[in-house]
């Protein structure tokens, strides 16, 4: 039986009759004209569109890792071993994730610099300012996790010495440092703890917070330079 051949205006046509996605695709994305600001603003204004894009980065490279990383501590440095040496290309997205994650702290800070030193934080803009804020804790908050992941005696006693940090903190102190950790010291909990925020809570509340981010950005427009 032959089946009947479809071109890609018609599949097209036939997704925007029943949804309407591709004319708002078009407008909205392919078509949406960015204000175009002399000076400086030029490429200053791309930061935060770059952490974007470093973001994709990470969720794609993350995925890919996912399907070979073991979250237990007497398999963790050895799957991380096989990515590197066996996997067809495994060492490129792991440096590509290793190294996507240090650009998209750089960008973070270039983007929150900008939008504090051009004020552009202000009325009607405040959540767009406390949104990103929150987006940068984030993003921190996704690095720290990753790290103890590979299991080296580095990541380890780095994280060991970062979660002991809160320690410090009257009354509550031993408390939280016990809750990040799982108990009073690194274990197989605080790696499947770290595993889970790393690869499912903190992406997916970035990704909420992004979009709600975006959707301020194009509700108020991007905000003129001084």
């Amino acid at each position: 039986m032959k089946l009947p051949r479809i071109t890609r205006e018609q599949a097209l046509g036939w997704i925007e009759e029943r949804t309407g996605i591709v004319s708002w695709f078009r407008e909205e994305v392919l078509e949406k004209r960015v204000p175009h600001y002399r000076g400086i603003m030029d490429f200053s204004g791309c930061f935060g569109g770059l952490s974007l894009v470093f973001f994709a980065v990470q969720v794609i490279t993350g995925m890919f890792l996912l399907a070979h990383y073991v979250p237990h501590p007497d398999y963790a440095y050895r799957s991380v071993q096989i990515i590197t040496a066996e996997v067809p290309l495994g060492w490129l997205v792991r440096k590509i994730h290793a190294t996507g994650a240090g650009f998209m702290v750089i960008t973070m800070i270039l983007h929150v610099m900008r939008v504090f030193f051009t004020q552009a934080y202000k009325a009607p803009r405040e959540l767009h300012w406390v949104s990103g804020v929150l987006l940068f804790g984030l993003v921190l908050a996704m690095n720290f996790t990753g790290y103890l992941l590979p299991w080296t005696q580095l990541s380890y006693w780095a994280t060991t010495i970062a979660t002991s940090v809160p320690e410090a903190l009257p009354v509550i102190g031993k408390q939280v440092a016990d809750v990040m950790r799982g108990g009073s010291a690194l274990s197989a909990v605080t790696l499947g703890r770290f595993f889970a925020l790393h690869v499912v809570v903190i992406p997916a509340v970035t990704a909420i917070l992004m979009g709600g981010h975006f959707l301020m950005i194009r509700k108020t427009g991007i905000a003129r330079p001084l």
